[in-house]
């Protein structure tokens, strides 16, 4: 493998800083190999070994962090930056806290003039995280108001089962 020739993220992200990577491979406990081929299959299996934290490594030495950083809207290099379109900075923890205070009815609302003021101002960027946010928080409480309703039938049914099952019994032993 030679450095144009990349497969995915994680050949890529090796392939442009093998220093960095046998780095994390070594701080992980494991002889980081001397072929640079090889660091990408060690990075892999450690990768599936492990999972999310070597990925936060990986993404940390990143040859183009910063400029990914930058065009996606983040000012610095955030460590709680998540890679999902949203930093999940201050200013949108507040938004979630005002956000689940709002019934799905004002929810829809809210979503629905976000969604209109961001379309026209599309370049935007913090109002199109908006919108995102807004819709992540509606479609979770339409779920969670879809579980409740089921819940609540669920519960009806059982209680009309058991009265049928009552009676049945109460026949049975009065006859």
């Amino acid at each position: 493998m030679c450095k144009g020739k990349a497969q995915n993220r994680i050949d890529y992200i090796v392939l442009q800083v093998p220093s960095d990577a046998a780095k994390i491979v070594e701080k992980y406990g494991y002889e980081p190999p001397a072929k640079v081929d090889e660091l990408v299959k060690v990075m892999k299996l450690l990768v599936k070994k492990k999972g999310e934290p070597i990925i936060k490594e990986l993404i940390n030495i990143h040859p183009e962090k910063k400029l990914i950083l930058e065009v996606s809207g983040h000012k610095s290099d955030e460590s709680h930056f998540c890679g999902c379109n949203s930093s999940y900075s201050g200013e949108t923890k507040e938004l979630l806290d005002k956000l689940s205070e709002l019934s799905v009815d004002d929810l829809t609302k809210l979503y629905d003039d976000t969604k209109k003021d961001a379309k026209a101002k599309p370049d935007d960027k913090a109002l199109l995280a908006q919108v995102d946010t807004i819709w992540d928080e509606l479609k979770r409480r339409k779920k969670q108001v879809k579980k409740i309703e089921s819940t609540q039938e669920t519960n009806q049914l059982l209680k009309m089962a058991l009265a049928v099952l009552a009676g049945v019994i109460i026949g049975k032993a009065l006859s």
